[in-house]
């Protein structure tokens, strides 16, 4: 019986000061081991693009795939419905079918499209020594919040900051900062799927434009 009553306090103990709030540190870790396992995602994102004019606000079907493979489908505004950005690692493609052309770029560095993907974000965040993370709570919900810096040196694209949903551990929000701490991109995830199989041909721009 003292036996059954010393494992009765242990349990007890266990339950109430082993389950208490989790540090900032734990929550890192717990973010961390959650971003080091994305080999690929897929989701909607609602991305606004802040210049010197009237912001814009666009939104897009997303697909990554490690170590940097990329695709974007743009769904809203109509006009530009069906509009695609594809990066196979080597160079960029954007396919226009509305008017059935198509413009490569060889170089995707510092580009909007670029800088609106988690996938870029996990790439800076796992190679730099700079990293910033804390707690926030906003709209009712408790976020850990992770800022890096952007390679390059960039003038328009300095900083990203990725919020971090605890209780879904899933991410809800990039945004991405200017050298003077002006925010030049905001992505708003939806619908996030954690490593879907995503085929090689997801990334390869079609022969034919026509529907």
């Amino acid at each position: 019986m003292k036996c059954l009553k010393i494992v009765f306090v242990l349990f007890m103990v266990v339950i109430l000061f082993g389950c208490g709030p989790k540090t900032d540190e734990d929550l890192f870790y717990d973010v961390q081991k959650m971003m080091s396992r994305i080999d690929s995602y897929a989701c909607v994102a609602e991305i606004t693009v802040k210049g010197n004019l009237t912001p814009e606000t666009y939104i897009f079907k997303q697909w990554f795939r490690k170590p940097n493979k990329f695709k974007l489908e743009l769904i809203e505004p109509e006009s530009l419905n069906g509009k695609i950005t594809i990066y196979d690692g080597r160079k960029a493609s954007i396919i226009h079918p509305q008017i059935n052309q198509v413009w490569f770029m060889e170089s995707f560095q510092h580009t909007d499209e670029q800088n609106m993907f988690l996938g870029y974000f996990l790439q800076n965040y796992l190679e730099s020594e700079d990293v910033e993370i804390h707690r926030e709570v906003k709209g009712g919900e408790t976020f850990l919040v992770v800022d890096t810096e952007i390679p390059g040196n960039h003038v328009y694209f300095h900083r990203q900051r990725l919020w971090v949903n605890i209780e879904k551990m899933e991410p809800e929000l990039l945004q991405v900062f200017d050298g003077n701490d002006g925010m030049r991109i905001e992505v708003r995830y939806f619908n996030f799927q954690y490593n879907p199989k995503l085929e090689d041909h997801l990334f390869i721009v079609p022969e034919s434009l026509e529907k």
